[in-house]
């Protein structure tokens, strides 16, 4: 799932133990997992020979994302670089 998509349920992420790891480069049109129960560690995940990166745990995405207007694409850029400036 790219991240872009994965953004467009935040609606339903109901486990505050669940974290996001989003392949490098990070971009809206990379691919991104759900991790739960979050690891104890921010260590990169391997799933189906991809390894991805921490991102943001579910409950800090969902706060940014509800605070953000505009397009999808614009929240997801500002989503990503809170992760990357703000986290």
């Amino acid at each position: 799932m790219r991240l872009i998509e994965l953004m467009d349920g935040a609606s339903t992420w109901s486990d505050d133990d669940t974290t996001i790891y989003v392949a490098r480069p990070w971009s809206c049109d990379a691919d991104a997992v759900l991790v739960s129960p979050a690891p104890d560690t921010t260590e990169p995940v391997e799933r189906d020979g991809v390894l991805f990166d921490y991102f943001l745990e579910t409950f800090i995405a969902r706060e940014v994302i509800e605070g953000l207007a505009g397009p999808a694409d614009q929240r997801c850029q500002r989503l990503i670089a809170y992760a990357e400036d703000d986290a």
